[in-house]
């Protein structure tokens, strides 16, 4: 009885949520047309949704880590570029980008599968610098070396070229809405809850016939999948792209926005990635100081907030509901 009513609770907190968060985005483009600085803030705060949204799948359900998201971020936003530079539609060209972001996760899973903790972060930690450096000293005529790629073409959709931020935003708004979605299937499904007990206990998972391999090698490759996605609506977005935008410093970012937000839960990276945008906005003005605010308010929060913002909220929203009047008696009767 508990978890039913934990479960209808949620899921209207989360559809109120949802129709606000909805209803804003919906509304100020309309309102605000001429925000094209603002228009693009939220259209990256919506690409950092989704690629947050996938490696929360990696490293907050199946207990992975990894420091080399921005690889996967940049092989989506490389090849999007190249494909659609070459006169394939943008739309195909974004989703050939995703897919060859997610066979590059899926092969480099299979030997990350066996590493655990700090030995998996220092593999993904060299394969997003050797991305990155493969952008850097490629072929010109391909990657553009140091000088990137300009001219990206637009997104064009049934005819319409979304030109301005504001279309974009609508478009951006939509994947995140469709890529949300399918994050809270995986993870109700049978495959996002073996990837739960793999997390909580392998050798256990492992000892009831679930092959630990093959779902780590899933997570990874939907994680790589939505950077992928990520990294192709960024290219598309800015219409530049060159190396310096997929540092390891982006994919330290990442780890920070689910950290800060709360890894496992629905809500961590759309808090993480809001957050971290606003206080990076924000502490433009600090100059020098900047990193150091920076650091300051990242470990206040983990300090406090070990699960996150949106682990404490969810543990204390629970805490508090089980001591509503009539849930004691309750309690005590299902115990007797």
């Amino acid at each position: 009885m508990n978890k039913i009513i934990k479960t209808l609770s949620t899921t209207k907190v989360q559809r109120l949520i949802a129709f606000v968060m909805i209803a804003l985005v919906v509304v100020y483009p309309v309102l605000f047309r001429e925000s094209t600085y603002v228009h693009l803030i939220l259209c990256t705060l919506g690409i950092y949704i989704i690629v947050n949204t996938g490696f929360d799948i990696l490293f907050g359900y199946s207990g992975q880590i990894s420091l080399g998201q921005a690889g996967f971020y940049a092989i989506g936003a490389y090849f999007s570029a190249i494909l659609s530079k070459a006169g394939l539609p943008v739309i195909c060209s974004m989703i050939i980008a995703a897919a060859i972001a997610a066979v590059v996760g899926y092969v480099l899973a299979i030997p990350c599968s066996k590493l655990v903790h700090h030995f998996l972060a220092i593999v993904t930690i060299g394969f997003g610098e050797i991305v990155r450096l493969l952008a850097l000293n490629g072929p010109t005529q391909l990657t553009g070396g140091a000088n990137g790629i300009g001219g990206i073409p637009v997104v064009n959709l049934f005819g319409f070229e979304l030109t301005s931020k504001a279309s974009y935003l609508y478009f951006v708004l939509a994947l995140v809405l469709l890529f949300l979605i399918i994050k809270n299937r995986i993870v109700d499904s049978r495959v996002g809850r073996a990837m739960q007990a793999i997390k909580c206990n392998p050798d256990a998972s492992e000892a009831f016939g679930m092959k630990l391999s093959c779902y780590k090698s899933m997570a990874f490759t939907i994680a790589a999948f939505y950077a992928g996605v990520g990294g192709a609506l960024y290219a598309h977005l800015v219409r530049f792209v060159s190396p310096e935008s997929f540092s390891a410093d982006q994919s330290s970012m990442f780890l920070v926005m689910i950290l800060v937000g709360g890894m496992g839960t629905f809500y961590g990276p759309i808090i993480g990635s809001l957050l971290i945008i606003i206080v990076t906005e924000f502490l433009q003005k600090f100059g020098t100081y900047q990193m150091l605010i920076y650091g300051a308010l990242i470990i206040f929060v983990l300090f406090f907030m070990p699960n996150g913002i949106a682990g404490t909220l969810r543990n204390r929203y629970y805490h508090l509901l089980n001591k509503l009047p009539g849930r004691t008696g309750r309690k005590q009767q299902e115990a007797k």
